[in-house]
């Protein structure tokens, strides 16, 4: 549980690594989150180039290509063996609609509190959008549905049969 715009949020957290060969489940898992962190080793320049199919997969199972989304390199205490240039990450974050990139090391817990409340508030954001749509709509089927004055003086004058 964490605590974010003043609101105690449980995340639900599942680690789809290993899952590639249970691709109904992996696709499951996806319909169903509402974000995603994309985590990949700084260490390891294959676990970055997976990303791009990762997110790919999610914006066709999602249909929607602004699916809150963080871009995490992991293991950044491992600077001796660094294989993803920070700048690299962070340009692929960016070309993916400005999504936020973060260096995080679970050993030292750096970052990872940073990660999760990012990733909290883009889903509250655009669950907030997602309401002011569906209120905008709700607006405006009650504005036509409603008869104007004139036609509802007229509706008076007759006695419906049911």
């Amino acid at each position: 549980m964490v605590n974010v715009e003043g609101k105690q949020i449980v995340l639900e957290i599942l680690d789809t690594a290993g899952t590639e060969q249970f691709t109904a489940m992996r696709e499951l898992y996806m319909k169903e989150g509402q974000g995603f962190l994309l985590v990949f080793s700084v260490t390891n320049m294959n676990s970055f180039y997976e990303l791009n199919e990762l997110r790919e997969q999610i914006i066709r199972i999602k249909d929607d290509e602004n699916v809150p989304l963080v871009v995490v390199g992991n293991k950044s205490d491992m600077e001796d063996d660094r294989a993803v240039p920070r700048a690299r990450a962070f340009q692929l974050a960016q070309s993916w609609g400005q999504k936020p990139y973060f260096e995080t090391s679970a050993r030292r817990r750096t970052n990872v509190d940073e990660v999760f409340l990012n990733l909290s508030r883009q889903i509250l954001a655009k669950d907030r959008l997602k309401d002011a749509m569906w209120e905008q709509q709700q607006n405006a089927r009650q504005k036509s549905s409603r008869p104007s004055r004139r036609r509802r003086r007229r509706n008076r004058d007759r006695c419906p049969i049911l």
